[in-house]
């Protein structure tokens, strides 16, 4: 099972960057700089992070299976 702590963390931590991202641009009025495109690319690996442990606990959820077995 996938620990709930390590999914919050990863979600924070998308949050924290984008919102860094969002500061910058209306610092620079709107201007990407090279700094933003550094967090863009720390943005995208961490929702892919996220989108595997989805995937992860998908895949290792106990309970699913028993849904399933139980669904038809």
């Amino acid at each position: 099972m996938v620990d709930g702590s390590e999914k919050m963390l990863l979600f924070a931590r998308k949050i924290h960057f984008e919102s860094r991202w969002n500061e910058l641009f209306l610092k620079n009025s709107g201007q990407v700089t090279p700094e933003m495109s550094v967090l863009g690319d720390q943005i995208k690996k961490t929702i892919r992070e996220i989108l595997a442990l989805q995937e992860k606990e998908a895949t290792t959820n106990s309970k699913d299976l028993e849904v399933h077995l139980y669904a038809g």
